[in-house]
């Protein structure tokens, strides 16, 4: 994560806006920990040229041991990406400091470069505005789960340009690095993201989808409820893959191939094949790997032969207007809440030195799928950035923080 080491640390008088490059960053306002001591964040914004502007939180914390040293880097709850833009907010407020260390050193390739083809998972709430607004509607479209280093993603791509190709992957280094690629390229049929997608699957539109490829995913063969492949991924993608549309597992572990074989038995609308060894058009840096090692590689391919016609819940993550609450003073403690389906834990409140806007930070939801969040409290409540993914679990969580807040 990008951070520097500082003897002593003086900021700025906030809020106030700084230049740097093509950037224009605003250090809005300074939070500070009930929880942790002389730890903080520091509300930043980035705005670049003509693009969406982002919002993250950078962290300061002063050493325990040695009062005159601090860290301050990108935090990690919100951070964004490509994480050149964080760098260069860092690389402002180190410019006044006695630094210590740091690893803000710069690549050649720019911010503007990459932001085109990196979307956020809120510009998919809307997935039909999206398509519109970046001139791709009516196109057939691919979705690709952890896509690493890009090279099928990019291949794709490049030889289906008619075709609209979306990958997912949660690793920031390669989603940058693909977005270089990208770049270079000149390829406007891609738009990639770093997102969760057995979540991605449940806002996009029901038959959206002609193609899913995993390929290659991590067989958590001592942990399966972290795999991709489960009962309520299958129930997704048969949702939003079109009639003749094709998932295609490739993996090189025969646990995980009889695994996912197992589960797509249970869903009557896949018409199910399989191949061992088969050679693809593209290699895949672990494919490559796996060749070299000899070992067997497994294709599972589900054909959709009719389109789950899943009903879409709706779900309101709004606040009530809530004056105070006992939850909100600087007296916070730390709280968890477990119940059969879902969590709750409150994890930090975080005041300005007004003493008139906070921050509460929760971590929530699905045990397997936690999610972490921040609260921005000033005359109303609302979740920084946007609201949580639209999951059961998440809403259940939700309405239990507002129970909280207004029994206190």
């Amino acid at each position: 994560m990008p951070h520097f080491k500082a003897l002593s640390l003086s900021l700025p008088e906030l809020p106030c806006t700084l230049s740097c490059k093509e950037n224009e960053f605003s250090f809005l306002e300074l939070y500070s920990s009930c929880v942790f001591k002389n730890y903080s964040l520091l509300h930043t914004t980035s705005k670049i040229s003509n693009l969406k502007p982002k919002e993250f939180f950078l962290t300061l914390k002063q050493n325990d041991k040695n009062a005159k040293e601090f860290l301050v880097k990108c935090d990690k709850s919100s951070k964004i990406a490509p994480i050149e833009i964080a760098k260069n907010a860092l690389m402002l407020l180190a410019s006044n400091q006695k630094v210590i260390t740091h690893n803000l050193n710069q690549q050649n390739i720019t911010p503007q470069f990459k932001l085109p083809f990196i979307k956020e998972i809120n510009d998919f709430l809307n997935f039909e505005e999206l398509l519109q607004k970046e001139g791709l509607e009516n196109k057939e479209i691919w979705l690709e789960i952890g896509f690493g280093s890009g090279r099928q993603l990019l291949f794709n791509a490049q030889n289906h340009k008619d075709i609209l190709h979306i990958g997912i992957e949660i690793h920031l280094p390669s989603l940058e690095q693909v977005a270089r690629q990208i770049g270079l390229l000149q390829l406007n049929n891609i738009l990639i993201l770093a997102y969760d997608a057995r979540i991605f699957l449940e806002l996009l539109p029901k038959c959206s989808l002609s193609k899913i490829f995993v390929h290659f995913p991590v067989p958590w063969d001592k942990k399966p409820h972290r795999r991709i492949f489960s009962n309520a991924f299958l129930t997704q993608c048969a949702r939003v893959l079109k009639k003749e549309g094709n998932l295609h597992l490739r993996t090189d572990s025969y646990e995980y191939f009889l695994y996912s074989l197992d589960l797509a038995k249970e869903f009557k609308n896949f018409e199910i094949s399989h191949q061992k060894n088969q050679q693809n058009s593209i290699t895949s840096k672990y494919e490559a790997r796996w060749n070299r090692l000899n070992k067997d590689i497994y294709d599972l391919y589900l054909l959709q032969k009719e389109p789950l016609n899943i009903a879409t819940k709706h779900y309101d993550f709004s606040f009530p207007k809530i004056t105070s609450s006992p939850l909100l003073t600087p007296s916070f403690k730390k709280q968890k809440f477990v119940k059969e389906d879902y969590f709750l834990s409150l994890e930090d409140l975080l005041i300005n030195p007004k003493g008139d806007k906070k921050i509460l930070k929760i971590s929530f939801g699905d045990f397997a799928y936690p999610e972490t969040r921040y609260i921005i409290i000033d005359e109303n409540l609302k979740y920084f950035r946007e609201p949580p993914l639209k999951t059961e679990a998440n809403f259940k969580a939700h309405n239990l923080l507002c129970s909280l807040l207004k029994e206190c």
